[in-house]
């Protein structure tokens, strides 16, 4: 019997709590075998840190558990965050209030390709995890480009037994890249420097405008 097709909206809809415990309660599976979650957290949040109480956009926020992490450890003046599934929107409010953070974030419900965010910019903008569901890569990075300052990143899947794995596993459709692919989508953009940062399964970059 063939596997049911879901969009990624819908994959993730009903995955809030599991999602959240990757980084709050990790089990040794996740320690060993999803590294490269904890280091797109740890280069985005080090990126954060890098200016004077910034402005941050959340992309594919989830239960906001990075946002919170990001915001008690820096000074960032205020994060939205943004996510297509309701489910996880309901679960970064409420783990938001629950950490004290609520008053220096935001979390809205949409599709960040579709969403009018009218004209407002960040200084900092990040895409973890998402690129993995994004067909349309090139014009994905060229909007957050866009509405950013100073620097975005993004974490980037290679391909390899575990991309082989999650599209024997998932419900949704995932995508891979290339350094050179990664290279090429930021070559459009006004970047003054590209960081490119091995991770596990993949890569982690900081795109620099300023």
């Amino acid at each position: 019997m063939s596997k049911h097709i879901h969009t990624a909206q819908q994959y993730w809809d009903v995955r809030s709590e599991l999602f959240a415990n990757y980084y709050k309660k990790p089990s040794f599976f996740d320690k060993l075998f999803r590294q490269a979650v904890y280091t797109r957290t740890a280069v985005a949040l080090k990126t954060i840190q890098e200016y004077d109480r910034p402005t941050v956009l959340d992309i594919g926020s989830g239960p906001g558990v990075n946002s919170v992490t990001w915001l008690k450890n820096s000074d960032a003046s205020f994060l939205l965050g943004i996510d297509f599934a309701a489910s996880m929107i309901e679960y970064a409010e409420k783990y938001a209030v629950a950490e004290g953070v609520a008053h220096r974030c935001k979390f809205i419900e949409g599709d960040f390709m579709k969403h009018d965010l009218d004209h407002q910019t960040f200084d900092v903008s990040v895409a973890a995890g998402v690129f993995d569901y994004i067909e349309d890569a090139r014009s994905f990075i060229k909007k957050m480009a866009a509405v950013t300052n100073k620097a975005f990143v993004a974490s980037w899947p290679s391909n390899g037994i575990r991309m082989v794995l999650r599209r024997y596993r998932y419900t949704c459709s995932v995508y891979h890249y290339s350094e050179k692919t990664i290279r090429e989508l930021h070559a459009s953009c006004n970047i003054k420097s590209l960081d490119i940062i091995p991770a596990s399964g993949g890569w982690v970059t900081v795109a620099r405008k300023k």
